[in-house]
C-alpha cells in the first residue's frame, strides 16, 4: 500500500496495479486498487490494471473478471482477457507475457483492439525496431528490473517449505526479494517468486536509453523492487531529461543493485551477458 501511495508522487507517466503472478498473493483489495488508481489519475498519470499471466482455474478466471470491472485501462497478460474485454469499450494493452514476438501477432492484437504492446523481454533491439516499423503500434520496452522468465502452476515457495500450492501459507512473503537459486559453482542464476522464475540479476537498458526513442519506443517499463524503486525512477527520469550524465545515472543505479546488471537479450546475445559499462554479472 505504501509503495503505491509513493507512486502517486513519482515522476512517471503510467502506474500498473494488480496481481500478475498468483491469485493467492493479492496484497490489495479491489477497493484499495480503485482508490489508489483514482489518486494516480488525479495526479495526471495513467492507471492500468494488470492481470494474471497464467489463468488455469475458475478462481483465477473470476479474479481476472473482477479486475477488469474496475474503471481503468487493462493490461492483458493472458489471451483470455482479450475475449473478456471484447465489446466493452475498455482500453486494452498487451503485457509482456502475451509474447507478441512478430509483426503478424501484433497486427492480430491491433485487430482486436489492443492499443499498446509491451515487448517480450527476450526481443533484441533489431526485432523491436522491425516490429515497430512494420506495425506502427505503440510499444513499451522492459527497461529495468529482474526479468520475468517463466511461470508454473506449482508454487516454488510452498515447495521449498514442503507444501503444495493448495496448502499455501504465503511463505513467499518471507522472501521479499525472492528466493535466490545458485549453481553448484555458487553462481546466482534465478530468483524464485511464488509461481514465477525471474533473473537473478537486474536487467537494465540505461546505456541504451537515448536510442530507444530513436527506434520508436513510446514507453519504458521499470519493474519495482523491494526498496529503492523511487530512487531508480528518479535516476531514469533525470537521465531522460538530460539533467544527469550516464555516468551519474550508473553510479546511482550501482548503489541500488550491488550484485550487478545484465542486458544481453536486447543486444541479441545471451540474456545473462552485460555488453555495456555496467557492473558486470551474469543474470
Amino acid at each position: 500500500l505504501n509503495f503505491y501511495e509513493e507512486a502517486v508522487e513519482m515522476d512517471v507517466d503510467t502506474v500498473y496495479f494488480g496481481e500478475v503472478v498468483c491469485v493467492k498473493k493479492r496484497g490489495l483489495s479491489f477497493d484499495d486498487i480503485a482508490r489508489l488508481a483514482e489518486a494516480v489519475e488525479k495526479a495526471g498519470k495513467k492507471a492500468v490494471i494488470s492481470t494474471l499471466a497464467v489463468v488455469s482455474n475458475e478462481d483465477e478466471l473470476n479474479f481476472v473478471r473482477d479486475a477488469i470491472k474496475l474503471p481503468f485501462a487493462v493490461e492483458a497478460n493472458d489471451m483470455s482477457v482479450l475475449n473478456m474485454t471484447q465489446g466493452t469499450g475498455k482500453e486494452v494493452f498487451a503485457g509482456p507475457h502475451i509474447t507478441a514476438y512478430n509483426a503478424p501477432t501484433i497486427e492480430f492484437l491491433k485487430s482486436v483492439g489492443v492499443k499498446r504492446v509491451a515487448c517480450p523481454v527476450e526481443l533484441s533491439k533489431d526485432s523491436i525496431a522491425y516490429n515497430i516499423k512494420n506495425t506502427g503500434v505503440d510499444t513499451e520496452v522492459f527497461a529495468h528490473g529482474k526479468l520475468p522468465l517463466a511461470f508454473s502452476w506449482r508454487c516454488y515457495a510452498s515447495r521449498a517449505y514442503g507444501l503444495n500450492k493448495t496448502a499455501c501459507r504465503h511463505d513467499c512473503a518471507r522472501h521479499v526479494e525472492g528466493i535466490e537459486i545458485k549453481t553448484l559453482e555458487n553462481e546466482a542464476v534465478f530468483t524464485l517468486n511464488g509461481t514465477s522464475i525471474l533473473s537473478a540479476k537486474t536487467h537494465t537498458l540505461i546505456h541504451d536509453a537515448a536510442e530507444l526513442g530513436g527506434i520508436g519506443v513510446k514507453a519504458l517499463r521499470i519493474s519495482p523492487q523491494y526498496k529503492d524503486t523511487a530512487k531508480v525512477v528518479d535516476l531514469w527520469r533525470r537521465l531522460l531529461d538530460d539533467r544527469i550524465s550516464i555516468d551519474e545515472a550508473l553510479a546511482g543505479l550501482n548503489a541500488t543493485t550491488p550484485e550487478g546488471f545484465c542486458n544481453g537479450w536486447y543486444h541479441g546475445a545471451a540474456g545473462k551477458e552485460i555488453l555495456t559499462r555496467v557492473n558486470a554479472g551474469p543474470c
